[in-house]
């Protein structure tokens, strides 16, 4: 069910009401529906007569809204009691995949935005200003729940999440004549944290984890120390409090001028794991720039990223220094023999060098500007479509992804920050395919 009022004043106060009501048979039969409503209101300061003074100003808008929107997002059937079939001491037998959640419900975001619109010379110059905050509420996260139970995770509504964030977009026609020239620049920062999980740390995908108090998402896996300068081994930082048994067994020591004094270890078994990194960017932007003269048209189009952590699978399946495997530079900095001081493990047999283990080893910075799109196009003149009977012709050559910025190891810095479905692989190229660089070149006719 959908309702939406819509009201104008003197073209100047704006208010717009609605409410929703949604079901999803992805619920519980306790939960199917929600109720969502939202609303805003706008004020057109231009249409007042203390700004009509003001020729430099072409447009000013001050708006705010607050709603509630519901989440979805999650696969098939997850609070039913599901079975799959086997087969059991040779005769057919269900067994228990899946464990009832009843009461599943709705994920919910409450959000407060408010923004300024504005212009400027006949809107020469335009953009939008905005800062918005969401609270989430009733994450849908899968949950650890005893073993004993047959079960490992269970689907439920766990938790707050919140994101504060700042937008802002600006336009602008930067010349004009038989030459133009426009620009147009967007940023956004987001900031997000999860403020409740009832003190649990959740699974997701490979060493992504819901912390509280952490961004959605953190890698939480082994700090990597570097390597034991005496055998090649990979040490990781304890992160905790040795006992004595662990000293006197060396399973726990620290080295004289190195690792700044802290524990380290070469059994990973040992180490207790950490947030050691966050895929969410400080921010994100785009910039385009568009050049015009005498049909002749070049768009540049810039898209960056910075502040990001990406987990850099193909190099952990490359780099792990198995004699099948060494598919990376770094092998040549590989330790060899008592007193080398690197931080890549000796190359050896098999996976005793713990270089396979899953750490912080293979963080990179995600931060990158890449050329995204470079084209080029002509349009014929008015004068040659009439003699050909043509409405238009454009001739054009297109780049994709020409150039990157970054300082990234892996394959491809681009690698998605999403968190959708339930799932927290934020931030790792495990299976990435890198983004191909490509030229076309085309004609557009229209008649």
């Amino acid at each position: 069910y959908f309702s939406r009022a819509n009201y104008k004043y003197d073209n100047k106060y704006l208010l717009t009401l609605s409410a929703r009501v949604d079901g999803s048979s992805r619920f519980g039969a306790n939960n199917r529906y929600g109720f969502f409503p939202a609303a805003s209101a706008g004020w057109v300061l231009t249409e007042e007569d203390f700004l009509s003074d003001i020729d430099a100003l072409s447009f000013l808008k001050l708006r705010a809204s607050y709603g509630v929107t519901g989440n979805a997002n999650i696969d098939n059937f997850p609070s039913l009691g599901l079975y799959n079939g086997i087969s059991y001491a040779g005769a057919s037998a269900l067994n228990p995949s899946q464990t009832p959640n009843p009461d599943l419900k709705w994920e919910t975001t409450k959000q407060l935005d408010i923004g300024i619109d504005f212009g400027f010379f006949d809107d020469r110059v335009n953009g939008q200003i905005d800062y918005y905050q969401k609270r989430t509420n009733d994450l849908l996260l899968d949950v650890n729940v005893p073993g004993t139970t047959g079960y490992s995770t269970q689907l439920r509504n766990v938790g707050r999440l919140q994101n504060d964030g700042f937008e802002l977009v600006l336009n602008s026609v930067n010349l004009t004549g038989a030459f133009t020239w426009s620009t147009n620049f967007n940023i956004a920062f987001n900031r997000n944290e999860i403020t409740d999980l009832g003190g649990q740390i959740l699974e997701g995908g490979y060493v992504n984890r819901a912390v509280e108090g952490e961004p959605i998402g953190v890698f939480y896996t082994y700090e990597f120390a570097g390597v034991d300068s005496d055998n090649g081994d990979a040490l990781f930082f304890l992160n905790r409090e040795p006992n004595d048994t662990e000293i006197n067994n060396n399973a726990t020591w620290t080295v004289d001028g190195r690792f700044g004094g802290r524990y380290v270890t070469n059994d990973s078994n040992v180490a207790s794991r950490a947030v050691v990194g966050n895929p969410n960017p400080d921010f994100t932007g785009g910039l385009t720039n568009t050049f015009s003269f005498k049909g002749f048209t070049l768009n540049m189009l810039w898209q960056f990223v910075y502040g990001n952590e990406i987990y850099n699978g193909g190099w952990y399946m490359s780099a792990s220094g198995l004699y099948f495997d060494n598919q990376t530079t770094d092998q040549l900095n590989a330790w060899e023999e008592p007193g080398d001081i690197t931080d890549v493990p000796e190359a050896r047999l098999y996976w005793d060098n713990g270089a396979s283990t899953s750490s912080s080893r293979y963080l990179s910075d995600g931060s990158y500007a890449r050329l995204k799109n470079l084209r080029l196009s002509y349009d014929l003149p008015q004068s040659i479509l009439t003699k050909a009977n043509l409405r238009s012709t454009r001739i054009f050559i297109t780049g994709t992804n020409i150039l990157t910025i970054t300082e990234y190891d892996g394959w491809d810095p681009e690698v998605s920050t999403d968190y959708l479905d339930g799932n927290l692989a934020l931030g790792n190229d495990f299976y990435a395919a890198p983004q191909p660089r490509s030229i076309s070149v085309g004609i557009n006719l229209g008649f």
